[in-house]
């Protein structure tokens, strides 16, 4: 991206998240460099702009929590990342919070790091010189973005005003989206019934007073939100967790009175586990020996494509049984065990005769695990991780054939991996099975269906074992999926209807056929192309949208890591102050 030949000297980021804010340090880093010449004005648009961003923002409740401990997460890159533009700044989330009495091993409400993240945009307004970067924040909602695709843009805001650019960058995280068909009947049901229904969203967009009172609720999804869910309502509701000794939850819920019974599934029925009570020891990241980075590659470039099950399956049970066995747990080294260990209920979910008993006892042992923690559940935990990062290397080439990426790692894979590598702080995995120890929690276990009896006037959720539960509430808990056509924002809307924006596609090297991911398709990193293959380069897309261009898109980065979250921030910042004439292009 060049300079246009009439500047404004102004540029825009929309979004105050944690890629807004790391887009901001990284321009006031960049602009105390010699090569920086002329001033430039950045507008940093958000609706929650200096509170840390929608889903951070620090006046939420503390029930909610970050599922990273605070020494996981910093907004500065340090040497991993390889910046081009050196920080002068190393604050991690554990420094900022170790004031507040919070430990590096310790998860921090999400509340806690939106304080972080203002205090970083602070941090930076402070570290700026406004003769050459100044900062003006605008808390509103930018509804649209106009103009040539190489040209000065205008953003329009929710208040009327337009706001004239040179480049922006949106950093818009996840976003509302229009109910799909199947949360629209469900809907329908509720409003034709008198029953509740709550749709895919972010926890704090959620009205879970409205479950108060309700005899039982149907709980589709038990990852991250569910949990986020169960610290929600039992919030709302006056509930209070108590510690009990004796209970095998080692908590006691004292209800608050008019909490619904909880039917909680799932397709694969795959309840997230905790994280490890690590304490003060964060055990260093596992290197895969068999799995490694140069079989990633050899692998890849077969010209038949991938079939996992095949092809990559038997290596992550091998580097498993290595690993395990090399430790001196040998008792865990072999196939069966280990797929047992995986996949609990099979590898796409399966019958059981006692769903609630089995997903109950598979979340006890895990919270047993987690908290010791054991060293053979924790050495299986951290292979893992490794092990995700390069299935997600066989995906971001290309390797595997569309057919496995459907069936093997959309289907089952990405949902083990995630229950063991994505899980909940350790407590809220006690507030759940003091939930079901309460008799305010059932577990309806894999292939949970939901049906809508019509002649009751009730959800029908049909559990694992064929039996049926009745419910007059529903709660979605799962965030929007990532799908551009159904995207609410006004500003995705607009371009839509112009068409200056596409639904991306995934290809598979082996079959050659194309699968469409409702990720925003982008040139190269970060600029939409229109459905006239139009690329809009002064429009610059990071995060959840275009996923399939930067995939593996975390929402905060780990020191130590290379995180890409802040390679992101600084490539786009630099593209930006190019745009704006602050720094020659290259």
């Amino acid at each position: 991206m060049t300079a246009a030949t009439d500047l404004a000297r102004t540029v825009a980021v929309i979004g105050a998240g944690p890629r807004g804010t790391a887009i901001i340090e990284r321009l006031v880093a960049a602009s105390h460099r010699d090569e920086w010449h002329g001033g430039l004005t950045v507008h940093l648009i958000d609706p929650y702009v200096g509170r840390g961003g929608a889903v951070w923002r620090h006046d939420q409740p503390d029930v909610l929590l970050m599922n990273t401990t605070t020494c996981q997460t910093t907004m500065y890159p340090d040497a991993s990342c390889h910046p081009l533009v050196p920080s002068s700044r190393h604050e991690t989330l554990a420094d900022h919070l170790a004031a507040e009495g919070l430990a590096p091993s310790d998860f921090a409400s999400r509340a806690a790091h939106g304080r972080y993240l203002a205090h970083v945009l602070a941090t930076a307004e402070a570290d700026a010189d406004p003769a050459r970067l100044r900062i003006v924040q605008h808390a509103a909602e930018a509804v649209d973005v106009t103009g040539l695709a190489d040209g000065i843009q205008r953003v329009r805001l929710d208040d009327g005003r337009v706001l004239r650019a040179d480049a922006v960058a949106l950093a818009l995280g996840h976003l509302p989206t229009a109910l799909g068909p199947r949360s629209q009947q469900l809907a329908d049901a509720a409003e034709r019934h008198g029953l509740v229904h709550l749709a895919p969203a972010n926890p704090l967009d959620v009205d879970y007073a409205a479950l108060l009172g309700r005899e039982r609720v149907a709980v589709q999804g038990m990852g991250l939100n569910f949990y986020d869910a169960v610290g929600m309502l039992t919030s709302v509701a006056g509930g209070r967790f108590v510690p009990d000794e004796g209970a095998p939850s080692g908590l006691r819920y004292l209800p608050g009175g008019q909490e619904p019974v909880l039917i909680v599934g799932s397709r694969s029925g795959m309840v997230y586990r905790p994280k490890p009570d690590l304490g003060a020891e964060v055990p260093e990241p596992y290197t895969p020996q068999i799995l490694t980075g140069e079989r990633v590659l050899e692998i890849a470039v077969r010209s038949a494509g991938v079939d996992h099950e095949r092809d990559v399956m038997p290596l992550m049970l091998a580097e498993l049984r290595r690993a395990l066995e090399g430790a001196g747990h040998s008792e865990l080294a072999t196939d069966e065990a280990l797929l047992h260990l995986l996949f609990p209920f099979g590898r796409r979910g399966g019958d059981s005769a006692d769903p609630h008993r089995h997903t109950r006892d598979v979340l006890r042992r895990a919270l047993d695990d987690a908290t010791g923690p054991d060293p053979a559940w924790l050495l299986v935990y951290r292979v893992l991780i490794a092990l995700r990062v390069q299935v997600n290397r066989l995906v971001d080439l290309g390797a595997y054939t569309t057919e496995s990426v459907r069936g093997d790692i959309d289907k089952h894979l990405r949902n083990a991996f995630a229950s063991w590598a994505s899980g909940p702080p350790v407590l809220r995995a006690r507030q759940v099975l003091a939930l079901e120890e309460a008799g305010l929690l059932r577990f309806a276990g894999p292939r949970m269906h939901l049906d809508i009896d019509e002649e009751a006037g009730r959800f029908a959720v049909r559990a694992a074992d064929g039996t049926t539960t009745l419910c007059d509430g529903v709660l979605e808990a799962h965030l929007p999926p990532v799908d551009l056509p159904a995207y609410r924002s006004p500003l995705l809307g607009a371009w839509r209807e112009r068409g200056e924006v596409q639904k991306d596609s995934w290809a598979s090297r082996g079959s050659r056929r194309r699968m469409l991911t409702g990720s925003i398709a982008v040139d190269g990193l970060y600029a939409p192309v229109g459905l006239d293959d139009t690329v809009y380069e002064r429009r610059l897309l990071v995060g959840v949208p275009v996923s399939t261009a930067q995939p593996g898109s975390a929402i905060s980065a780990e020191p130590g890591t290379s995180a890409q979250l802040l390679r992101h921030a600084e490539a786009v910042a630099l593209r930006l102050a190019r745009a704006g004439g602050a720094l020659s292009a290259d």
